[in-house]
């Protein structure tokens, strides 16, 4: 069992393509989650995550701020409470608004490139 606060798990800010994007893997390959990541991200005010696409699906909860998310070319609003599931192989990209945007990214047990 594992059972973490944020705080106390590194922040990764050198994030290909990102700007303004930090990230912490609160669960995943360090305490040896076999089917699932959960990872906190952090986007900084008018920052954004790299626009990108890849095999898998993944899905994000709205812990604070708003924003928007672009996903195959249609673009929807973000906001404290929202869910959003954006399917594996679509172009993708999370934006913030001109507040801090953060969100919790579940994704399957993928090593990323």
């Amino acid at each position: 069992m594992a059972v973490l606060h944020f705080c106390d798990i590194p922040e990764e800010t050198s994030l290909k393509g990102a700007t303004g994007v930090s990230k912490r893997t609160l669960i995943g390959k360090d305490q040896s989650a076999p089917n699932f990541y959960l990872r906190r991200f952090r986007v900084e005010p008018l920052g954004n995550t790299p626009r990108h696409a890849h095999q898998w699906e993944h899905e994000i909860y709205v812990l604070s701020g708003s924003g928007e998310v672009m996903v195959a070319g249609e673009t929807s609003q973000l906001n404290e409470g929202t869910a959003a599931f954006i399917p594996g192989g679509a172009d993708h990209q999370i934006r913030a608004g001109d507040t801090p945007l953060e969100f919790i990214c579940i994704i399957p047990a993928i090593e990323e490139a």
